[in-house]
């Protein structure tokens, strides 16, 4: 074993250590270190989950029970998402690589090689044809899914890029990152369009609405930004957290806006009135990732405890499993 396979594998079996559940009760329990991300099928009746323990995990969401464990990484995994199909995904990794899955044999079926460091995040455009990857190597990437091909590399961030989505009808993106800035890139031509500031540290999460022309950003200053993307300019913000943001997700109909963080909680906004609706407390470590279900009446929340929880967003309360 090399050198650094070794350190490897003494770092995960720290973490491991350090965030096994300590007798907690969680709807969707396998993984063996923290939840950095989720996803839920078009259908809304499936998750995928991303774990710091290298292995994706795919689950029956009603049943809250684990189908199968997806391995091909040699890294954490940061990142999944959905093709529009359902029956495909991507995900990332700080092994450098973006992996494509068939959900159904439950392999890789193509790799996405490219950033020089870890992969923290991705998004796919609404129509599937793209994806962009935000890396610890200061770029944002963009792929033709259809042709496993990079299409551009957009240069400009001073430190880690930790999250990236589409904007504007797909035809723009938005990044940020440990520089503490809210880039705006269009896709076409690959050039910069504007750098927005206002998070005094590192910013960790964006989610742009439906309509494409607002986002949300979440920083480790514990605030949550609201920007225009047409003006380009910040128009408010959300609140109440007390510790760092670790992840956003704004609701199909773009009303509603969830955020998890270093407090433990995850918290359900009204985008419309700029106000909190509820909090959900449950996890024993920071929430870690968070995503509405297509229907908008559920939200799933994945934790530094390693747990995933699902929760009723009309009660409040954690929802059972459906035999």
């Amino acid at each position: 074993m090399t050198m650094r396979a070794c350190a490897a594998v003494g770092m995960v079996t720290a973490i491991l250590a350090l965030l096994a559940p300590s007798g907690a009760r969680a709807d969707m329990v396998g993984h063996g270190a923290m939840v950095n991300g989720i996803a839920v099928s078009p259908d809304g009746l499936q998750l995928l989950s991303a774990s710091w323990d290298y292995t994706l995990r795919l689950w029956d969401l009603p049943r809250q029970r684990e189908l199968k464990v997806l391995d091909g990484h040699t890294a954490s995994v940061n990142a999944v998402v959905f093709l529009p199909d359902g029956k495909s995904a991507f995900s990332a990794s700080w092994d450098h690589s973006i992996i494509r899955w068939n959900l159904a044999s439950g392999k890789p079926s193509g790799h996405l090689k490219g950033h020089l460091n870890n992969v923290a995040g991705i998004a796919l455009s609404r129509d599937g044809r793209w994806l962009a990857s935000a890396s610890w190597d200061r770029t944002v990437k963009l792929w033709n899914v259809a042709a496993s091909r990079m299409e551009h590399s957009f240069e400009g961030h001073e430190a880690n890029v930790m999250q990236v989505a589409f904007a504007m009808d797909d035809r723009q993106l938005v990044s940020v990152g440990y520089d503490r800035s809210v880039r705006i890139w269009e896709i076409a031509s690959g050039k910069e369009l504007a750098v927005l500031n206002g998070h005094e540290t590192s910013v960790n999460a964006v989610a742009v609405t439906p309509d494409g022309k607002s986002a949300l950003t979440g920083s480790t200053d514990g605030a949550i930004k609201r920007w225009d993307l047409v003006a380009r300019r910040e128009t408010g913000s959300l609140p109440g957290h007390s510790g760092f943001i670790t992840s956003l997700a704004i609701s199909r109909d773009g009303r509603y806006a969830l955020s998890g963080g270093g407090d433990r909680l995850m918290r359900l906004w009204d985008l419309r009135e700029g106000r909190q609706l509820k909090q959900f407390a449950g996890h024993e470590k920071p929430v870690w990732s968070v995503a509405f279900t297509p229907d908008g009446k559920h939200a799933v929340s994945g934790g530094y405890d390693a747990v995933i929880k699902v929760w009723s967003l009309e009660t409040g309360a954690l929802v059972k499993p459906r035999n």
